[in-house]
């Protein structure tokens, strides 16, 4: 305590008087904890004890905060019953977190109301300002392998709790951030003061060592070989996913936004398959249609087909019999939509294929960026084999064209959960043809009075198990629109593969009766019904009755006119993005057509566009125009909702990109940058590599250029930085310009290295 109060014996005191003997107490305890202890957040004395399958008891504890000690004066008791995961199976972390909080306690006291009578009355006054805690509950995910929950950096955690369905699992106290006694402390202070006396003997011998190595220093590497091996550690480091920490060397394939600091006040490029120009021009625009009331096309909610009429490709006669479709107990389940996959076409003078595709394979789970992108709809890579073939992704490319497409029908990257509640009953089918799903008809035997009737089709596995995540298409008729008999569910048009089995199932809650047909030799499948929303049991003998109507084409080639793409001023690419479908035997090309010469051929955008110059000269606007050639069974789709995409470009003529600031972990005076440039020209371009640090931007104090002896237009640029004072950290910045926007050089990978 820093201060006392002092009283005389003719003093009269004041009130304040005794409180500031509370406050000098107080301060001088903050003085103490603040400047001597100073744990931020952290806890001292808590014990936790189960009392129950769901219950916890807290002891009495502190909880410090700097300066501030707060202390829980009773045992708090804690009852999880609503935490608890309400899945089987599933398991839920809960962290218990200790907060401060400031309280004013009030007693009753006799005060006196009149001086002269000295008259009193009681009242209820402040006594006592007390720091007191509180448990707040944060929740985990609840999981089959449950994770903790991330804890602030300004929160307090006691413990961590796992529970279950039945209670509480396990209690793990957060030794972290708990306080650490004098007592502990000088353990392990007399561990360390050991380890150093062992250290410094040893240490004695290191002067022989020195010797012995200056005399093998013929033997170190030539810089050229270090470099190399510090760019194979950068790619193994990428594909290894290893934890960012301080490295003396940095690389980046410029595939990812991550390693580019785009905030930064002299940012001007873009990150795009190598790091390029930026845009001095866009715009993005929803693919429409010039004609949506042509005869030859039909549209189906977002989804566009050449003109169709309805047959039937598979039938199920009843042959009297009848099941009932409410009978068993009602579930809740949840069915998940997938959509339909996404196809990225670009085209024009400045697109250019980067090397560094290749790179893709060591950024397993990682964005994607602009290549799949609009939005909200943000899609990941699964999985990429090979340099231009992923697992479920495919890229066609020459220098002018590039097709990045969805392989898969329909994937799970955009999915549309939906939970209903009823009985579930189906049946499963073999596709041996791939069709194009437009109505499913199911005979009814007995309507009931309520309860819709919700119909899905969905995949099978591999087994024949119908999977209610991956529903394609749905659809919902109310009871009143029931009838006996056959009843259509028009259905979205889906594709639906050869060889592969699907499922369609019916929820309903109502009092409803489907015909049946026995031998089970129809649609090579089953009928079946599901008890608990997630597992299917199958009859073997019976099949429900049923229709599956695909879609027959009047046209094997339609053409489609599409509004035109314009940009102001003119532009040299243009990018188109949609979702759709374009199964084997079928197409669907783009083309092309620059308005100012309406002669002009119209150009495929397909690989066969390599040379063509439908984008020369910048036009302000081109025509675009949709093939779609199957045949009268089969066809290619493309879905026009507000996600489908044309957009238009035009680059700037000068480009500036900045990394994020790398700590290398060690000071150097000597800093290396290693840029691969492709469709580099001399005649056009320029290119000036700079390092920031701090403020400061240093130009090299020597540069070596390296060509490609396989691709004229590639180069590698060394540039060499001598500081004048060590640093341990620094930016990568490089600039370009070009003469000419319709021939843009851009990086494909850049390594920084301290010496």
């Amino acid at each position: 305590m820093t201060k006392i109060v002092r009283f005389t014996e003719a003093e009269i005191s004041e009130p304040a008087d005794f409180e500031a003997i509370g406050e000098h107490a107080r301060e001088g305890d903050e003085f103490i904890t603040g400047g001597a202890v100073d744990y931020p957040h952290h806890w001292a004395d808590f014990t936790i004890a189960q009392t129950s399958a769901i219950e916890l008891t807290i002891s009495k504890g502190r909880l410090f905060a700097v300066d501030a000690i707060f202390a829980a004066d009773a045992p708090i008791e804690l009852n999880l019953q609503v935490h608890l995961p309400l899945v089987t199976g599933d398991h839920r972390y809960i962290a218990l977190l200790v907060r401060g909080e400031s309280e004013t306690v009030t007693n009753l006291r006799m005060i006196e109301t009149d001086a002269e009578t000295h008259e009193t009355v009681q009242q209820a006054v402040p006594k006592t300002d007390r720091r007191t805690v509180s448990i707040v509950i944060q929740q985990g995910l609840s999981s089959p392998t449950p994770l903790k929950p991330t804890i602030a950096a300004d929160q307090c955690c006691l413990a961590f709790v796992e529970l279950s369905t039945t209670g509480i699992v396990a209690v793990e106290m957060d030794n972290a951030s708990r306080v650490k006694s004098l007592y502990e402390v000088d353990g392990r202070l007399t561990q360390v003061e050991g380890d150093m006396a062992n250290t410094i003997r040893r240490t004695t011998t290191m002067e022989t060592d020195i010797a012995n190595i200056a005399s093998r220093l013929g033997d170190i590497p030539h810089p050229t070989i270090m470099r190399q091996l510090k760019r194979d550690v950068g790619l193994l480091r990428r594909q290894l996913a290893l934890p960012d920490e301080a490295r003396a060397y940095w690389y980046d394939a410029g595939l990812l936004q991550d390693g580019w600091d785009k905030v930064h006040a002299t940012w001007l490029a873009r990150v795009r398959e190598g790091i390029r120009f930026a845009w001095a021009q866009e715009r993005d625009m929803q693919l429409s249609l010039i004609d949506p009331s042509s005869a030859s096309i039909r549209m189906s909610d977002t989804l566009l087909l050449p003109a169709w009429t309805e047959k039937t490709r598979i039938s199920v006669e009843p042959d009297g019999g009848s099941k009932n479709i409410s009978q068993l107990v009602h579930t809740v389940t949840t069915a998940v939509k997938k959509s339909i996959s996404r196809q990225v076409t670009e085209y024009g003078e400045t697109v250019t294929v980067c090397e560094n595709q290749a790179e893709w394979s060591m950024l397993m789970n990682q964005s994607v960026g602009e290549l799949f992108k609009r939005d909200g709809e943000t899609f990941q890579v699964v999985a990429i084999v090979g340099n231009q073939d992923w697992a479920g992704h495919r890229i066609y490319a020459v220098r002018k064209v590039i097709v990045r497409t969805v392989t898969q029908v329909y994937w799970d990257y955009v999915t549309e959960t939906m939970g209903v509640n009823g009985s579930v009953y189906g049946n499963t089918w073999l596709c041996s043809q791939p069709m194009i799903l437009t109505s499913i008809d199911l005979n009814f035997t007995r309507i009931g009075s309520t309860g819709d009737v919700h119909v899905f089709v969905c995949e099978c596995d591999d087994s024949g198990q119908p999977q209610f995540g991956a529903v394609i298409v749905e659809k919902t008729i109310s009871a009143a629109g029931l009838h006996a008999g056959w009843v259509n569910f028009a259905l979205r048009p889906s594709l639906l593969e050869s060889g592969k089995r699907y499922a369609w199932f019916t929820v309903t809650t109502g009092n409803h009766a489907l015909g049946t047909a026995s031998g089970n030799k129809y649609a090579q499948g089953s009928l079946f019904s599901c008890s608990d929303g997630a597992w299917a049991m199958g009859d073997p003998l019976t099949d429900f009755a049923m229709r599956i109507n695909a879609a027959s084409f009047a046209a094997t080639r339609t053409v489609i006119e599409f509004q035109p793409l314009t940009l102001t001023d003119g532009m040299t690419e243009l990018r188109l993005l949609h979702g759709g479908w374009a199964p084997g035997g079928t197409s669907l090309v783009w083309y092309v057509q620059n308005s100012d010469d309406p002669d002009e051929e119209w150009v495929p955008l397909t690989l066969a566009a390599e040379g063509s110059d439908a984008l020369a000269g910048r036009p302000a606007l081109v025509r675009l125009r949709l093939a779609l050639t199957g045949t009268t069974d089969l066809q290619a789709a493309i879905v026009l909702d507000a996600n489908a995409r044309g957009m238009t470009f035009r680059p700037r003529g000068d480009c500036q990109a900045v990394s994020k600031e790398q700590a290398f972990g060690l000071s150097t005076s000597t800093v290396q940058l290693e840029i691969v440039l492709d469709e580099f020209n001399p005649t056009y371009h320029t290119v000036a590599p700079k390092l920031v640090i701090g403020a400061s931007i240093l130009t090299p104090s020597a540069t070596a250029t390296t060509l490609d002896m396989v691709n004229p237009r590639k180069r590698t640029l060394l540039a060499t930085f001598t500081l004048g004072s060590a640093t341990t950290s620094a930016r990568a910045r490089v600039d370009m310009t070009t003469s000419d926007v319709t021939v843009c050089p851009f990086i494909q990978n850049i390594a920084m290295y301290a010496l």
